[in-house]
């Protein structure tokens, strides 16, 4: 009996602790996951001396059940100049946190940098990660590392300051977006010599006046690459600059390194969303009386994740440019216009971060618009392509696309990694030029994997292979070097000198 009573006694309270338990884990939603006040926490004040700023954002639980967030950390990406604090506790990471229905938390969050540290880099990022119900979400962090130029989505207008050199100019956003340098129609934008540009994720410069970026020699070279510093080498950290109808673009001693299209005529802009953003209609390219111009001397434009240069129905001047490691076609000539293209090199044989599956150079005339619904064309499309080498590991390095014959292409002392066979359906005598189908079989240049594409001495199928006779005739190469017009061991009727952007020399 008194077994039965104790069991009497107890099974309520045995019955009272499942009750509370079950309504305890009925109140806490089982999926979903969290909303923030922002998805970039950005310190955007530009810290002259060391010291420290704090700023917050918002961590909501939208349900009509409580969340509970089983893992809040600072991921510490670059080291500890961010602190967090949640609901006022400070740590760098946080277990079993619940959130109430149609509540929120806090998170406060603090940087310390010094910005005349040589170690920072000019943008330093962080994560805060949020797991929820087995979603893992983040909010990124991020802080102006050293005294700079910034650039927050800015319009260039004729009020316009002009840039200075002495600092580096940094193109990023306040709270995440798309960063944008628009050079506004009718203005013309001179970027000094020796500028350092770096460029935010997905950051973009669009002209739609005229772009000057001229450097003068390598020694005060302007270069726009991405802005975190343990990048290296790896494209597609931000877009590239476009040109509108009425755009012009002229640069020299000019690196662009790093971007997803280098230079581009600004459709490309189109195909990324997938819809018609921008002002230049592509269907309306054939009646348009605009003609933009690109020009190029002495410009390196390399690791690009889809194309380094795209110019349609465009006046394109190149000259002593070098154009390497690409994802798409190293360079496109499409839908109308000129392209007069001399000792440049392209090439596409040491991809360490891209698949190379498109010709390096693409000619046609017409052009897909968007997602294919139809194509546009033919246009009259030249092409005069003099001692310049176009290299890469496909059997065929160059493309046209010519159904209605309305290109009209002209290859002389060129190097080409092609099919002679293919090549005299473009063009009936080789007029100079050289095949190699397989530029790795031979030693083209000196060393890729270092970014050096000058000619590897005599050896090369490059060296002394071009004419200094045709027009026109750079005396000096991408680096500034002269140009050799010594006879030519090679072809035997002097002067000759090296086709591509460098000449060889000891």
């Amino acid at each position: 009996m008194k077994i039965f009573k104790a069991l009497f006694i107890l099974i309520p309270i045995i019955v009272a602790a499942l009750v509370m338990n079950s309504c305890h884990k009925e109140q806490f939603s089982t999926k979903g996951a969290l909303s923030f006040s922002t998805d970039t926490l950005t310190f955007d004040t530009v810290f002259t001396t060391l010291g420290s700023t704090t700023k917050y954002f918002k961590v909501r639980n939208t349900q009509s059940k409580s969340l509970n967030v089983s893992s809040i950390k600072l991921m510490q990406l670059e080291g500890t100049q961010f602190r967090i604090n949640v609901d006022g506790i400070s740590g760098t990471e946080f277990k079993n946190v619940d959130i109430p229905a149609h509540d929120s938390i806090y998170v406060f969050v603090e940087v310390t940098i010094n910005p005349n540290s040589a170690n920072n880099p000019f943008v330093i990022f962080d994560q805060v990660q949020f797991v929820t119900n087995g979603v893992t979400q983040n909010v990124v962090l991020e802080a102006m590392g050293q005294n700079a130029y910034y650039h927050f989505s800015e319009h260039i207008t004729n009020a316009t300051p002009p840039w200075q050199s002495d600092k580096p100019h940094i193109i990023v956003n306040r709270n995440g977006g798309l960063p944008i340098l628009a050079i506004d129609t009718g203005v013309t934008f001179n970027i000094p010599a020796k500028c350092q540009i770096y460029m935010g994720p997905n950051a973009v410069i669009t002209v739609d006046g005229t772009l000057n970026a001229h450097g003068g020699d390598w020694g005060d070279s302007i270069v726009f690459q991405y802005i975190r510093h343990d990048y290296q080498n790896k494209p597609g950290q931000w877009l590239g600059i476009t040109y509108s109808r009425i755009g012009k673009i002229d640069m020299d001693h000019v690196v662009i390194d790093q971007s997803t299209f280098g230079i581009s005529d600004e459709y490309v802009l189109d195909l990324i969303a997938k819809s018609q953003i921008t002002t230049s209609d592509l269907r309306n390219y054939g009646s348009d009386p605009n003609i933009p111009k690109v020009t190029l001397d002495k410009c390196i434009i390399r690791n690009c994740s889809s194309s380094a240069l795209t110019a349609i129905r465009t006046k394109l001047v190149a000259t002593n440019c070098l154009m390497h490691t690409s994802g798409g076609n190293m360079i496109v000539c499409a839908a109308g216009g000129t392209y007069d293209i001399t000792n440049c090199t392209f090439a596409n044989i040491y991809n360490q971060y891209t698949s190379h599956q498109n010709p390096s150079l693409l000619i046609s005339e017409q052009i897909a618009y968007i997602d294919n619904q139809f194509v546009l064309g033919p246009y009259p499309t030249v092409a005069n392509i003099f001692n310049t080498a176009i290299t890469g590991n496909l059997n065929n390095e160059v493309a046209v696309v010519s159904p209605s014959n309305a290109v009209t292409a002209s290859f002389q002392y060129c190097n080409l990694s092609m099919d002679k066979d293919t090549f005299h359906v473009i063009q009936s005598a080789d007029n100079g030029c050289k095949f190699n189908f397989n530029p790795s079989a031979y030693t083209f240049f000196v060393d890729v994997q270092s970014n050096n594409y000058m000619p590897d001495s005599t050896i090369s199928p490059l060296t002394d292979s071009g004419s200094a006779a045709l027009q026109p005739n750079p005396s000096v190469d991408l680096f500034d070097q002269p140009r050799s017009t010594s006879p030519s061991p090679n072809n035997g009727t002097p002067p000759f000198h090296s086709i591509g952007a460098i000449e060889w020399h000891q």
